[in-house]
Order: C-alpha cells, then sequence, then structure tokens
C-alpha cells in the first residue's frame, strides 16, 4: 500500500549484496503482464506451454499459489505465448516478459559504487574544508603493471609543491605526473557496472587472477591504509577486492582510465622546474665556456624593476633572460630509460638559490647516442633528452648573453 515501503531481495543471500531495485523490477514486470488477445485455436502444447520456457511461481499476501508460463514465439511474430496455471486460457502477450523473468543471481547484486577512503576518523590535515578527501602520506603501486614498487608522496619540498604538488619516491625520486586519476579512486571512489562473483574467499579470488592483479593501489592516511586490486576479465571487465568487500565486483575500464599506466605515466617529463624568483644565479657550463648569470628578485610594489639580470658584470634585458629562462625549464625528457653513460657532460645547467641554506641543484647532459643526451640531477640518473632540444639550449646562451632576443 501508499502507507509502506516494500523491498524485495533474494532468498538465500544476505540483503546487502542484492540491488532491492533489481529484484523489484522483476516482481513489477511480473506483475504488470497484459495480454494482447486470446488464443483458442491452438492446444497449450502447440505453443510450448506443457513444457514452458520460462515458469514463474507466485505466492500473494494472503497464501494464495498461482504459475504465470511463458511458452514459445508466434508464428506470425506479434508476441508470445503465456498462460496462467489457474486458467486453461491461452493468451499473446506483445511485451518482452521472457527476457524480463531471464536472469541470474549475479544479475541481482548490489552495484553501487566501490567507496573511496573514510574521512570521519582522519584528521583535518587530510581534509578540505568540505570534509573530503584531500591529502595522503603515500600512494603504492604494485601488480604485474609495475614490476617495480611505485610509490608517490606528496612533495614535501616548499619550493618546489608550488610547481609539483607530488613526487614519486621508489623506483626513483622524481616529479610526478598524473596522479589525480589514481587518487581520486581512494577520494571518490568508482562506479560499479555488476558482480562476478558472491563468494569472495581466496579460492574463488585466485580463479579470477586477484592473486596476480595487473593493479594494486594502497594508500596510507595517518593510521588508515586502504587497497584495491583490479584484474582483467574475458569480457573486458575488471575484478575488484579490497578488504571488507561482500561481492567480487565489475568496474568497466572506462571508469579507470588509469588501469593500463606503467611507472613512466607517472613520472613528469619536466626536467627541472624550479622557479626564476628563488635564485640568485643560474649558470650553464660546457666545456668551451661557462655562462653565469646573477639575479636579483624584488616584488615590493616600490622596485624599480621586477628582475634585475647580470652577466660578466653587464645588465642585460631581464625580458630577454625571462623568455630564455623559461625555454630551459622547459626541456623535456623523452624517455626515462636510464643507462650507465661514461664520459665528461656536454652542458650542465646550476640552479644556485637566494635561500642560502638550500644546496646547489646540478643539472648534467652526457651525449648519449647520436641524438640523445642522458641527463642527471645531483648525480641521479633521470632519463633522456632529444639532443635538438639541448643544441637549442646552447645557441640561445649565447644570444642571451649578448642582451640578444632569443624570438
Amino acid at each position: 500500500s501508499s502507507s509502506e515501503e516494500v523491498k524485495w531481495y533474494l532468498d538465500g543471500y544476505e540483503k546487502d549484496v542484492i540491488s532491492s531495485s533489481s529484484a523489484e523490477s522483476i516482481v513489477s514486470a511480473a506483475a504488470a503482464v497484459t495480454a494482447v488477445r486470446e488464443i483458442t485455436t491452438k492446444t497449450a502444447a502447440e505453443c510450448g506451454l506443457e513444457s514452458p520456457a520460462v515458469k514463474a511461481d507466485f505466492v500473494t499476501k494472503d497464501g494464495a499459489e498461482f504459475s504465470l508460463l511463458i511458452g514459445g514465439d508466434s508464428p506470425d511474430g506479434t508476441g508470445i505465448y503465456i498462460k496462467l496455471s489457474t486458467d486453461d486460457k491461452i493468451y499473446i502477450n506483445d511485451s518482452s516478459i521472457d527476457s524480463s523473468l531471464e536472469f541470474d543471481a549475479l544479475s541481482l547484486a548490489a552495484t553501487d559504487s566501490i567507496a573511496g577512503v573514510p574521512t570521519s576518523d582522519l584528521s583535518s590535515d587530510y581534509k578540505d574544508d568540505n570534509g573530503d578527501l584531500s591529502s595522503f602520506d603515500s600512494i603504492t603501486l604494485t601488480g604485474s603493471n609495475f614490476p617495480e614498487k611505485l610509490v608517490i608522496a606528496p612533495n614535501t619540498d616548499k619550493n618546489l609543491s608550488t610547481y609539483a604538488a607530488y613526487m614519486t619516491t621508489s623506483p626513483t625520486k622524481r616529479i610526478a605526473d598524473n596522479v589525480d586519476g589514481i587518487f581520486g579512486l581512494f577520494k571518490s571512489g568508482v562506479s560499479v557496472s555488476g558482480a562476478y562473483s558472491f563468494d569472495t574467499s581466496v579460492s574463488t579470488r585466485k580463479k579470477l587472477g586477484l592473486d596476480n592483479p595487473e593493479l594494486t593501489a594502497e594508500i596510507k592516511v595517518g593510521s588508515v591504509k586502504q587497497s584495491y586490486s583490479f584484474k582483467k576479465q574475458e569480457d573486458g571487465g575488471y575484478a575488484v577486492w579490497y578488504d571488507g568487500a561482500k561481492l567480487i565486483k565489475k568496474v568497466d575500464a572506462s571508469s579507470i582510465t588509469f588501469i593500463d599506466y606503467k611507472v613512466n605515466n607517472y613520472y613528469a617529463s619536466w626536467v627541472c622546474l624550479q622557479s626564476i624568483n628563488e635564485l640568485s644565479n643560474f649558470t650553464i657550463k660546457t666545456p668551451e665556456k661557462t655562462y653565469s648569470f646573477d639575479i636579483v628578485y624584488d616584488d615590493a610594489e616600490d622596485a624599480e624593476e621586477t628582475y634585475v639580470i647580470t652577466y660578466e658584470g653587464k645588465k642585460l634585458t631581464a625580458e630577454n633572460f625571462q623568455n630564455f629562462y623559461q625555454e630551459c625549464i622547459s626541456l623535456s625528457c623523452s624517455d626515462f630509460t636510464v643507462d650507465k653513460v661514461g664520459g665528461e657532460p656536454a652542458m650542465t645547467i646550476v640552479f644556485t638559490y637566494s635561500d642560502t641554506s638550500r644546496a646547489k641543484t646540478d643539472v648534467k647532459f652526457v651525449k648519449s647516442g647520436a641524438a640523445k643526451y642522458q641527463y642527471s640531477i645531483d648525480g641521479i640518473e633521470m632519463g633522456k633528452i632529444n639532443s635538438s632540444a639541448l643544441n637549442k639550449i646552447l645557441k640561445h646562451v649565447e644570444k642571451v648573453a649578448k642582451d640578444e632576443s632569443i624570438k
């Protein structure tokens, strides 16, 4: 009645693993069966009703029982034969009642989204003003896509964090990129499109390959740890498992755009991101020459000039140097293959900071083949850049040292 709420579930299954609305849709379809016309020229056997394709048994509130029998399709394609067990009359039904009543238990599984990290017990350090997760201590990625464990953490360098919020700390330290997608998994969860199993035992998880997933992502937020594992199935979906799950659910690849990422996808391609505002000196060294630019930055409202750039005691046009500096920090890594390359560097960039407590940063470039340079930051090998990009910097520095525009 209108005064009560009725919820339908599947007998033999825990209520919280069944979608009440899905179960209700089946009951509603069965309750709303209508007939187009009565058939008087055929027997029940001729209509496939003695061995029905589908038989739905009903029990009413007052204890009455009857069945709805669904037979074969009519020859003219106008509908399907149906009858009630309590009546000999045969009818044509033109709806898809047969398909509405053909289902398996998994089609009724609860497909609410996989939730993110609960924030109720987290300190405010990890939450935004709305109480949503906004920070974490680490995200660790393992699985067949990650032969080497990848660890992502917030950038603790207060100077660099303005430009790069996250760093990878393993397998090597780099500026991290494309973190929002994987963080979104823990922050907002992901939508679910179905379920693969009500059984969540170790043996079932193994059958679905969850003992060797493409991806296991674990987050650490204060004292809270939470992880999800994803394994691709034959239908193209991904089985997902996490601690406490009562179902092994199905997630579409479109809902987890990061699922095919490898280690390199999380490495930012920038070679260096230091802000010019942080520097007192910027130096480029080659085997033939050293270009040393002194920088004075003043952001006071009454400052005559924001930047004063000098080279060998000569004041340069600040705009020329700024354009050149932008080219330098736009250097991009073309691949992250780290090889042991011998020889002296063809170029070294040295960043000297206004904050004298900060150590200088050395970025060295060593020739590696005909078209590549291997670069390292403070002695740590990082990857390769194209020769053309570095050669462009070497040409520009000569012009800027003469106070010429590079544009």
